[in-house]
């Protein structure tokens, strides 16, 4: 494996961590080669003549080894290290290093008591603000270095407003920052640089592609809700359900809230939402129970469940129970909305996934009217507002488990 950097990549790369601030923070679009310019610092960083702990850190120990200890095995080869997934324990060449996750408030205990040497992070801005100043607080050692990197998020965000934009923190020495897109990668061709551009538009572009701090503002699917993610009877593939395509149906259960089931086909190429499921139990002013409810999911699937692949929020176990029960194979939905949104934003955009608009209109109409929490950006926070949320909650999780990030080019 080739070490492979553009020039300003290469600067931060390989200049001597004697010579780095206290704080060295990546930022800018996906697929730049932030993650990529960590490996020369980490394997620096084995021999950096520093005392205390040396920590990896992320949301997970998964994303973590997905996103940076994957490639560095790679790259250094099975003799020169060891690794255990449960604890955390790595072994780089001659040097101990932790490997922790902080996924939330409660993960500043795992650095409450360690004295830390160098700590580098993956993906920044989806750590815990608690996390992350608890363990700038252990890197007491003269000469102790945090390295990590980061995709834009929303300009309140703490990361931004305490660091990025704390000229203080610069005028002091302690911190350096630099911004990336994908044309510092020379590992990208031209080709797939433009297809990536071609994925997103509004605040998935600004973000993804230029690497800006943007507010998502607004109506959520606004930019993408256009003529190629829809169709009709006449545009519609002939025999689509006869054809050799997989099968599935999307489920997001709700008892007080509604109850919605997508239908999807999948032909390789495009997934076909074709008809939908919507019980409003507030607006129909009755609830159903989860044997109803099954009762309604049998008539719409049909007489034929040959290959149907059920996918369930899930959190709805009981639900899943009964439809395990009457013999479906019932998979959990994965549930990591943010990701989720961009993923199906960007496979609308390109028609990738498209709408029978006049099958699924509550799907149309909720898309529209799915907004982002103006409340919650202003601290610094992007979540959807929970209303409207019902079948773009079923859509986003079958997605994340149907198209996966290579199918979006």
């Amino acid at each position: 494996m080739i070490l492979n950097y553009g020039p300003r990549l290469k600067r931060f790369a390989y200049s001597p961590m004697e010579r780095d601030k206290r704080i060295n923070i990546l930022t800018g679009s996906v697929r730049s080669g932030k993650t990529w310019a960590l490996h020369p610092k980490i394997l620096q960083a084995c021999r950096y003549n520093v005392s205390g702990w040396r920590v990896l850190t992320g949301v997970t120990k998964q994303t973590i080894f997905n996103n940076v200890l994957n490639d560095l095995f790679n790259l250094i080869g099975p003799s020169n290290y060891s690794y255990n997934h449960q604890s955390g324990m790595l072994r780089l060449f001659d040097s101990s290093w932790l490997v922790m996750g902080a996924k939330d408030e409660g993960s500043e205990k795992y650095v409450r008591g360690l004295t830390v040497g160098v700590a580098v992070g993956d993906e920044v801005t989806l750590m815990p603000q608690e996390f992350f100043q608890m363990l700038l607080t252990r890197m007491s050692p003269d000469g102790a270095r945090f390295y990590g990197t980061t995709n834009a998020g929303v300009p309140m965000h703490w990361l931004k407003t305490e660091y990025l934009d704390n000229q203080a923190l610069r005028t002091a020495g302690l911190l350096w920052s630099a911004h990336y897109t994908m044309e510092d990668n020379p590992n990208l061709s031209q080709e797939y640089i433009e297809a990536q551009k071609q994925l997103y538009t509004g605040v998935f572009y600004q973000r993804y592609i230029l690497g800006l701090w943007v507010v998502a503002e607004s109506s959520i699917y606004r930019d993408v809700l256009g003529p190629q993610c829809k169709y009709d009877d006449t545009s519609r593939p002939e025999g689509l359900e006869n054809q050799r395509v997989q099968r599935y149906i999307f489920v997001d259960y709700g008892t007080i809230n509604p109850c919605v089931f997508l239908e999807a086909f999948d032909d390789s190429r495009t997934v076909w939402q074709d008809r939908e499921y919507y019980w409003d139990s507030a607006k129909e002013m009755r609830q159903k129970t989860d044997a109803e409810y099954a009762d309604d999911f049998d008539a719409f699937v049909g007489s034929e469940k040959r290959g149907l692949i059920v996918i369930v929020d899930p959190s709805a176990a009981s639900f899943k129970l009964e439809l395990v029960r009457r013999g479906y194979q019932v998979k959990n939905g994965e549930n990591e909305v943010l990701e989720g949104i961009r993923r199906v934003s960007a496979a609308l955009n390109i028609g990738l996934y498209r709408i029978h608009a006049k099958n699924c209109p509550m799907t149309i109409k909720e898309l529209e009217q799915y907004a982002w929490d103006g409340k919650a950006a202003k601290r610094g926070e992007e979540q959807p507002i929970k209303d409207h949320d019902h079948t773009p909650d079923a859509l986003r999780m079958g997605v994340m488990k149907v198209i996966p990030k290579y199918r979006l080019g």
